[in-house]
């Protein structure tokens, strides 16, 4: 299944149901889009609020079918105290005393996203 990330930049304003899609259209493949970072801004400051991953209506959390989803847990990432870059190369670690850079980290697998047919897994970091 191929993920069409030119679809979002149609609206501007974004329904709430409409906003678990673009979550997984973005994570899927378009974190480089300019379209997809208002959408990525807001996913990782509702992670970060304990918020879930959003919900999609097109596509069921823990099927198996090409589209659908799994998340795992909250977990945190240790990264050392000499490098402070989160697994997603954007995220900034937050220091933890005398036990260096930490982010906080849900890997999301998405099933048959790839273009040959394999999942897609995304580390989001904030």
């Amino acid at each position: 299944m191929v993920f069409s990330v030119a679809a979002l930049s149609s609206s501007v304003a974004l329904a709430d149901d409409n906003y678990g899609c673009q979550a997984l259209l973005c994570f899927a493949g378009g974190k480089g889009v300019a379209e997809c970072a208002s959408t990525i801004r807001q996913v990782t400051r509702d992670l970060a609020k304990g918020k879930g991953f959003p919900h999609c209506s097109f596509v069921s959390p823990g099927g198996s079918n090409p589209g659908d989803y799994n998340t795992s847990g909250v977990f945190t990432r240790w990264l050392g105290k000499n490098n402070n870059v989160c697994p997603d190369g954007e995220t900034r670690g937050q220091w933890k005393s005398g036990k260096g850079f930490r982010c906080q980290a849900m890997i999301l697998t998405i099933k048959g996203a790839a273009e040959d047919g394999s999942d897609v897994v995304r580390e989001i970091n904030w």
